[in-house]
Parts: C-alpha cells; structure tokens; sequence
C-alpha cells in the first residue's frame, strides 16, 4: 500500500494510505472538522473531498475565516442559481462568484418582483434543508461545451477562460449542476 506523508500546520507530519481525503486529514489531526469548509493543499485551496497522492503540507480552512467566508458564499450563489433554476428552468446564469460582503448570481430571463424573491429563498431553505452532497465533477473542455450547450454565457467563459484543451471543475449539488 502507498502511503504519503502530510505535514501540518504545526509541523507534525503524519503518515496515511494514498487516496485518504484532505477532510479526513483534517478530521484526524483535529478530531473533528473543526468549522473546515477546505483545506489548503501545498497553499491551493481546494475541497475536502481532495484525495491526496503524494507527500503534502494540509492545512484546513475554517469557515470563519476570510477565506473559508468566500467559500461559503461561492457555495451559497450555487445553492441560489440551483433555486432559480428549479423556479425559472429557461433561466441562463451568466455568473455567480461570492463577493466581499455576500455573493450575488446573474441571470438572462425575464425580470422578477418581490414575490419572485420571496420564492427563491423560499426554495433556497427547501433546497438546503434536503442537505445534498456537494460533488467536485472535472470536466475536459468537450465535455463542458456538451454540459453547457444551451446556456450561451457559460460558453462565453469557456472560450474566455480555458487554453484548448484545458478542462474545469464543476460542482454538483445533487442532481443538480
């Protein structure tokens, strides 16, 4: 069996099987995830669904933090574009990061009310009530023009944003992504 060898934060480095996550990392070295939301894996953030290969410096990164706060509001304009969508499925979304103060999701459709918003985060509670697994999902560039097909926006950002050949994560809330 392969095992790699994880130095934290305080220097200790442990030993674990190949293929262990950076959560279960965290969980081990704390006893808990301690408020985690990520871990920093040789200074990248990244899930804490990450399966580590080769020797690493892990660190987690609570959700309290500046950086764990700008996770947490990524996630939650996912959680709302995921609550349009089921509301308004001929919404496009164009893009959706987290902000310094909160995050916000655009979207190509017809303009909403007040009453519109209340069902939005009527439907965000429901949503996040149901407690869905949140899955990285990594995707060539062929496979994300497929995913992508009828939503113009996001093939903008393909072609803005990836070298050819390149791919990208997504995440899938559920079903949905």
């Amino acid at each position: 069996m392969t095992m790699v060898h994880v130095t934290l934060p305080d220097g200790t480095v442990n030993e674990y099987a190949a293929g262990i996550t950076a959560g279960e990392v965290v969980t081990d070295a704390l006893g808990r995830k301690h408020g985690c939301v990520a871990a920093s894996i040789d200074g990248v953030e990244r899930d804490l669904s990450t399966t580590l290969h080769e020797d690493c410096n892990v660190t987690g990164i609570a959700g309290a933090s500046d950086e764990g706060m700008h996770i947490l509001r990524h996630s939650a304009a996912h959680l709302l574009a995921q609550a349009v969508m089921a509301i308004y499925p001929d919404a496009k979304p164009t893009i959706g990061p987290a902000i310094d103060r909160g995050f916000y999701y655009d979207f190509a459709m017809e303009p909403i009310g007040e009453g519109d918003l209340k069902a939005i985060q009527k439907k965000m509670h429901e949503i996040a009530r149901r407690n869905l697994p949140v899955e990285r999902v990594e995707l060539d560039e062929a496979e994300l023009r497929d995913h992508f097909e009828h939503n113009p926006y996001k093939i903008e950002i393909i072609d803005d944003k990836l070298e050819d050949g390149d791919g990208s994560t997504i995440y899938r809330q559920g079903d949905w992504y």
